[in-house]
């Protein structure tokens, strides 16, 4: 175990119900874990927040929130971003709420004044770009500073519990997802990409992409470039259909009855093709249910299926099950995944972005090939 007397937070904002307020209490207040509330002992909390050029008044408000937990919640100090890391062994970075990303130059000056050996978490990507994410891994080795990237959804509950068994041979994937671009295809990859790492040979990257929205997605299904069966398996597990559910309670076979494509609002997708020859689909369909639910074909025929599991608020107790893991990689020094999931991560945002661009037309991706 490496010592651990200060945890930095790096914030580009701060405000109630986000990802930053929910960290950062954390480790403040304590949380829940292994059937008990946990909290973080002897460790000491500092705080950067990061002021953007027109804030003003809105830098104001989310400063008074943080002072009132300096003030009453045992917050140590909020300073400058190199008085934040001066002598903490662990940082987390959070982007501002509706981002996928830090900023490149503020990512760029946490790791420049981080303590050498020190572990960093950054929370959603590590970049909008493969490159970005690139200059970011050789500066933090550099420092030999530790880093991960990613959301809640690789630790959240799966319902039911299961994984990928180890060394599973995978003929195709799906997940569900809903929301914004870029965030939704952040959720898709994050919840996605962590399943099929275990499969046989382990990730070796993506091949080639294409982007495709509303008549041309579900004409795409049809033409079995992604899978409605495979589609209909991850449906089966939301508990928030969408449509007649919402009206009177029925249960509906949301794939055999034909409502997806009466359901979805501005339906699109984008289908991939990895390395070793396995697909997989990821579909924001909004409008068809409200959670987050993938399935995997193996390549016997058998499929595995779950949801992602977001609690709701105010508990939000899935950033329980991230606190747990950071808490664990910033005492062991051992980061919770693979750098390289940051990096394709990173690559396939950008990819996703340049093929929504240019609809039915496959991208090849020879730069997201991994060993």
């Amino acid at each position: 175990m490496k010592p651990l007397r200060q945890i930095a937070f790096v914030l580009e904002d701060f405000a109630l119900q986000t990802p930053a307020q929910q960290l950062l209490d954390r480790f403040l207040l304590g949380y829940r874990r292994d059937g008990g509330f946990h909290k973080v002992e002897g460790v000491e909390i500092a705080c950067s927040r990061a002021q953007l050029e027109g804030e003003g008044r809105v830098w104001e408000a989310e400063t008074h929130e943080l002072h009132r937990r300096l003030a009453y919640i045992g917050l140590k100090f909020i300073g400058p971003v190199s008085y934040a890391l001066r002598d903490a062994e662990a940082f987390v970075v959070v982007p501002k709420n509706d981002t996928t990303a830090p900023s490149e130059a503020f990512l760029t000056a946490a790791l420049t004044h981080a303590q050498r050996g020190a572990a960093c978490f950054v929370f959603g990507a590590l970049a909008s770009n493969l490159a970005a994410a690139r200059t970011f891994s050789t500066l933090a080795a550099a420092r030999q500073v530790t880093l991960a990237s990613g959301t809640t959804l690789p630790v959240t509950w799966r319902l039911p519990q299961m994984d990928l068994p180890s060394q599973a041979r995978v003929a195709e994937a799906l997940i569900v997802v809903q929301g914004a671009s870029p965030l939704a295809e952040l959720h898709a990859l994050d919840g996605l990409l962590p399943v099929l790492e275990r499969r046989a040979g382990g990730e070796r990257g993506v091949r080639q992409v294409k982007f495709l929205s509303g008549r041309e997605l579900w004409r795409a299904g049809d033409r079995r470039e992604w899978s409605w069966p495979l589609l209909a398996a991850a449906l089966s597990r939301s508990d928030s259909p969408q449509g007649d559910a919402i009206l009177d309670g029925r249960t509906q076979d949301l794939v055999g009855l034909g409502l997806v494509p009466k359901l979805a609002t501005n339906p699109r997708g984008w289908l991939l093709e990895h390395t070793d020859g396995v697909r997989t689909a990821l579909l924001v369909l909004d409008g068809v249910v409200a959670d987050f639910n993938f399935a995997v074909r193996l390549a016997d025929g058998s499929n595995l299926s779950a949801q992602l599991f977001r609690a709701p608020a105010p508990g939000q107790e899935h950033y329980s099950q991230l606190a747990a893991s950071l808490e664990d990689f910033f005492r062991t020094g051992r980061a919770p995944w693979p750098v390289s999931r940051s990096l394709l991560t990173a690559g396939l945002l950008d990819v996703c972005r340049q093929t929504a661009a240019q609809p039915g037309v496959w991208l090849r991706t020879p730069e997201l090939a991994q060993r």
